[in-house]
């Protein structure tokens, strides 16, 4: 008779668990072949017991139990059962292990026991009466009459004498957490690429794609054949430039690089990576779109195995963060099976290059249940941090902490960035030095770590900003006048430091321009992505002329370009960013100002905890900048004031500092095992918001038709999923960030029915400036 592996029906037919064990075997089997190299952690023995975690794994899933369940929803006759205790099938199938029989030493059986027993987290079992009894009628009744064909179907020898004393091994205080021993990371690894494997077969992907794709040779190809030029009169093929020479020349080396904007810095990231498995990290959705955009363009990197004829399969470059389906569905015209296959690829951390939020690839340092599987991928993967000053000291203390993690794993990593704080280098390099040399190759000598390379390139032969620091206010009446006059001949870029000012400046600029822009964060998901799109197009229009208003939300790793650039004042670090979004290649002339900066009544400054800067480094960036008044502003100088402004012994009392250094302490005595994923994502998105529909779209056809296909979705499992996904997809599309505190504070709330999860917000929504929460539409809507 056969046995199913999965309690839901898996795409796109029912798995048994021979195939989907067939399908580990078949991903254990590309990922050593394309990386066993790289794992320093892991020898042939390591292998061996990784494989063995393969074959035993789901083991338990024979149970009758467990069998009832799937046959249940398949609607198949059900099994006689002989007791009725619900199991978790990875425990069942630590009594199959036969340790004696595979030779298993005392550290090997732990490591074992645990990669199999915790290959899905749950509820531990310290403390559950009768436990070890329950598991043992479970494998005495409900597998050992089925052990010969288990042995047949799965290749392997099953332990025929049942004794419950490898649970111990299971009870949480036996959990591995001593992470200055070498089994730590032994563990890691094969509990890690157990899950890596276990997923990616469940999910119908390869746990590896495009291996012997190098994206250093296509970024190479494209500089030196792709990338143009101005040069007097004519146009020539580009060079890689001195930066993007250091980071090749230092692909096995931890780099920290420094480069002012318009370096290529992106460029300098991807050959720094060369042949190896990449991520690459950006603090913005909106920056990430773009980069994945450029590095799968035909015309450009060409980091892709899509054809022309529209195959929607994309293997090499992975895309990945809360909204990527969204993305991938306006970039790739494909059914829905396609697309979800494609996302599971980089949610499987498959593709050989990966681009990416942090919070989907750097949560291993808060040790979440099931972090391993994150951790271990980085033991053979490069990861690339960009703009790393652009995250709240919290943030960057985690990030700081997963960079020591990963040179401790075996992993490599680069900071990129035009503005560093000082002491977050600093940090970094005491973290480093603190590293135990616990690796070791073959003869048991330690492995030689990689250096930390630091590399600096501020050029000064490029001119871009001509600046002027205004006394009075971006929204007065001269400041508009002279925005209305830059707009109507040249491309102008405002940047406010809220959403609220940039919608008041909007309307104002309204009396004046029949046809201003705007793009923020509260504009519903629909809308944000047009604006999105449009902002690049207009970028790159060398005929477009015109006003775009807009927050920090440009400021990072967007390529885009303007002539003018009209800003509030805000922290330095974030001041120069917003820079590189004006004359970024240092093309157009500097004769006059193209830079103007206003200092009074600043929005989303010195109003407490709602403040958008840290009150100690805004202050110390107006009186560093108060020095500057009209000029040439330098990349040296640019420099020299983020150096100062982040002096380390200046800020030794700072509310900023005091949070990143005790945020540093904090992880590193973080207890092993406590946080869920979700939690651990959550903290590192820092996430004070929820999504809800603004109130005018209830009602609306497409809503109402998805909420509709969402209630009526029939037919089996696959098919509902699929369905309620599209329509949840369809949903979010109008969804908006609401202030949570804000939202249930005012009551402001009321629930999308059926979902659970999704609300209607009472405030006034307009296309053009988007959500106002100031403005209440509703009396009625309530907390659920």
């Amino acid at each position: 008779m056969p046995f199913y592996a999965k309690s839901k029906p898996a795409w796109p037919n029912t798995e048994t668990i021979q195939q989907h064990t067939e399908a580990l075997v078949r991903c254990y089997q590309i990922l050593k072949q394309h990386y066993q190299h790289k794992l320093a952690w892991m020898n042939e023995r390591d292998w061996q017991l990784l494989y063995w975690a393969v074959l035993y794994h789901d083991v338990g899933k024979y149970d009758a139990v467990f069998q009832n369940k799937i046959l249940k929803i398949i609607r198949q006759p059900l099994l006689e059962v002989t007791h009725l205790h619900h199991i978790r099938h990875n425990y069942i199938s630590v009594l199959a292990i036969p340790c004696k029989e595979l030779g298993l030493s005392s550290d090997e059986e732990k490591v074992l026991i645990q990669a199999v027993g915790y290959h899905h987290e749950g509820t531990t079992i310290a403390g559950i009466a009768d436990f070890n009894q329950h598991v043992k009628e479970a494998y005495k009744s409900h597998i050992l009459p089925h052990v010969d064909q288990i042995e047949e179907e799965l290749g392997i020898k099953l332990n025929r004498k049942i004794s419950t004393s490898k649970l111990v091994a299971l009870q949480h205080v036996n959990r591995f957490k001593d992470r200055e021993s070498p089994l730590f990371y032994k563990y890691i690894m094969i509990k890690g690429l157990l899950h890596r494997l276990d997923h990616a077969a469940s999910a119908h992907v390869d746990v590896e794609l495009a291996a012997k794709m190098a994206v250093g040779e296509y970024t190479s190809h494209f500089i030196e054949h792709k990338m143009m030029i101005p040069y007097r009169d004519t146009v020539i093929s580009a060079q890689k430039n001195a930066l993007q020479r250091f980071t090749e020349q230092h692909q096995n080396q931890h780099l920290v690089v420094v480069a002012q904007t318009g370096m290529g810095k992106t460029e300098a990231g991807l050959l720094w990576i060369g042949e190896d498995k990449g991520f690459f990290t950006l603090p913005l959705r909106v920056s990430i779109n773009s980069m994945y955009n450029r590095v799968i363009d035909k015309n450009g990197i060409a980091f892709t195995t899509r054809s022309e004829e529209g195959q929607s399969i994309e293997e090499a470059t992975g895309l990945l963060h809360s909204t990527t389906l969204d993305h991938l569905q306006q970039l790739i015209d494909a059914d829905d099976e396609a697309l979800e296959k494609t996302h599971s690829q980089s949610a499987q951390y498959a593709n050989k290059l990966i681009i990416s939020t942090i919070d989907q690839v750097l949560k291993f340092p808060l040790f979440y249940l099931g972090f391993e599987k994150e951790y271990a991928t980085m033991a053979y993967s490069k990861v690339i941090i960009d703009e790393l000053q652009a995250y709240d000291p919290r943030i960057a203390a985690v990030i700081v902490q997963a960079l020591v993690m990963i040179d401790q794993i075996g992993g490599l990593f680069m900071i990129m960035t035009a503005t560093l704080p000082p002491f977050y280098y600093t940090a970094l390099e005491k973290q480093l030095a603190r590293n135990q040399p616990l690796l070791q190759n073959s003869d048991g000598k330690p492995v030689n770590r990689p250096t930390l390379e630091y590399g600096e390139y501020i050029d000064n032969k490029v001119v871009r900003h001509h600046v002027q620091v205004q006394s009075g206010s971006i929204m007065d009446e001269a400041t508009i006048q002279r925005i209305v006059q830059d707009g109507k001949q040249s491309k102008v870029l405002v940047i406010c430091n809220t959403v609220k000012r940039a919608a008041e400046l909007y309307r104002e600029l309204e009396k004046h321009v029949d046809d201003p822009h705007l793009l923020h964060s509260r504009f519903i998901k629909r809308d944000r992505a047009i604006r999105e799109k449009d902002i690049l197009a207009f970028a790159k229009d060398k005929q477009s002329t015109g006003v775009w208003i807009t927050t920090q939300l440009v400021e990072a790793s967007l390529d885009i370009d303007f002539d003018i650039l009209h800003t509030e004042m805000s922290s330095l670090d974030s001041q120069f960013q917003r820079y590189g979004r004006c004359n970024r290649k240092g093309l157009k002339s500097v004769e006059d100002i193209n830079i103007f900066v206003y200092t009074a009544q600043v929005s989303g400054v010195n109003i407490g905890r709602n403040s958008i800067y840290h009150e100690d480094i805004y202050t110390r960036s107006l009186e560093l900048f108060g020095t500057f008044q009209t000029g040439i502003l330098s990349e040296t100088e640019k420099h020299r004031m983020i150096q100062m402004l982040y002096d380390e012994e200046a800020l030794k009392d700072s509310t900023f500092k005091t949070l990143f250094d005790q945020t540093l302490e904090e992880l590193e005595f973080r207890t092993l095992y406590e946080t869920s994923r979700k939690q651990a994502q959550d903290l590192l998105r820092d996430i004070h918001e929820i999504q809800a529909i603004p109130e005018c779209f209830r009602g609306n056809p497409e809503i109402e038709a998805a909420l509709h296909d969402w209630s009526t979705a029939k037919g089996d499992y696959d098919h509902i999923v699929r369905v309620r996904r599209k329509a949840r997809q369809t949903l979010e599309q109008y969804t908006v960030g609401v202030n949570e505190y804000v939202a249930h504070t005012k009551k402001l709330l009321s629930p999308v029915k059926p979902l659970q999860d999704l609300y209607y917000v009472s405030v006034e929504y307009n296309e053009q400036t988007g959500l106002d929460t100031s403005k209440v539409t509703s009396d009625t809507a309530m907390i659920v």
